[in-house]
């Protein structure tokens, strides 16, 4: 009688097929097929436990394939829950740390690439820190700046968070929820013009246009060649007019049209 080898606890297949899957998600990588990609790492996540390493390395390729699809909040959420299952996996920190960036969390991009530079690491993660560490450093140390001289790097990634919170809540049309995100954002630093002029599409939706318009007018205030504010500030009579109906929202990223090439790092495990 043939003895079934014992599955990992909370594992539903064996490792064997699941190594089989995650060579199969690599080669869809390389073969720049980001989408089947993260259909195959999706699948693998059915059979293993959420909190196992092979979790991480999974939820680690996804977040690579959502990058390089230039789907960088996406990343950026999926490899925070790699990192949060295994938080000394240097390359996982490396590459949220580049999608922190590309979402304009620059403080958060700071403590990733700040954490690595004290990990063991190898040469292939070693090569591209120092250059990696040193824009991030110089980026948030401006925009500390920019907000007063006592301004922290915890304080400058809760308020990069909050902006996103309220950037994710508006794309799920959870206006009421948005506003209050964008509203905490503006009171820990008001420097910038996009939280006045998101906040303003959120009280649009909500048909407080007197208040959309303070916040439109907010924003040119802060910087007086802000287009999408001024864009919003001419079309908002017509929505006075025409309260039942809404404009479109859609979620862009100053990054979605990045040109340059971006390196992401597959552990080696």
């Amino acid at each position: 009688m043939t003895k079934h080898k014992k599955l990992p606890k909370g594992w539903l297949v064996g490792k064997q097929q699941i190594d089989d899957m995650l060579a199969k998600a690599t080669s869809q990588l390389v073969a720049q097929d980001y989408d089947h990609a993260v259909k195959t790492c999706r699948n693998i996540l059915k059979y293993i436990p959420k909190k196992d390493k092979v979790c991480a390395e999974t939820l680690g390729l996804m977040g690579m394939a959502y990058a390089l699809q230039k789907k960088f909040e996406e990343s950026y959420q999926t490899l925070s829950e790699a990192v949060r299952i295994n938080p000394d996996d240097s390359y996982l920190l490396f590459n949220r740390g580049l999608s922190a960036r590309f979402t304009s969390r620059t403080g958060q991009s700071l403590r990733d690439f700040e954490q690595v530079a004290v990990m063991k690491q190898d040469s292939v993660v070693s090569e591209k820190l120092e250059e990696a560490l040193g824009f991030a450093r110089k980026i948030a140390l401006s925009e500390m700046r920019l907000r007063g001289k006592n301004f922290t790097l915890e304080q400058l990634i809760e308020q990069q968070e909050l902006f996103q919170h309220g950037n994710n809540l508006s794309g799920q049309g959870k206006w009421e929820e948005a506003e209050l995100a964008f509203r905490k954002s503006i009171e820990m630093g008001d420097c910038l013009p996009q939280p006045w002029g998101n906040l303003g599409i959120s009280l649009v939706m909500q048909n407080r246009f007197d208040e959309a318009e303070d916040a439109y007018r907010h924003a040119l205030k802060i910087d007086p060649g802000y287009k999408n504010a001024k864009a919003n500030l001419k079309s908002l009579s017509y929505w006075r007019e025409h309260p039942d109906e809404k404009p479109e929202y859609k979620i862009t990223t100053p990054f979605q049209n990045l040109k340059s090439s971006v390196t992401f790092f597959k552990g080696s495990e």
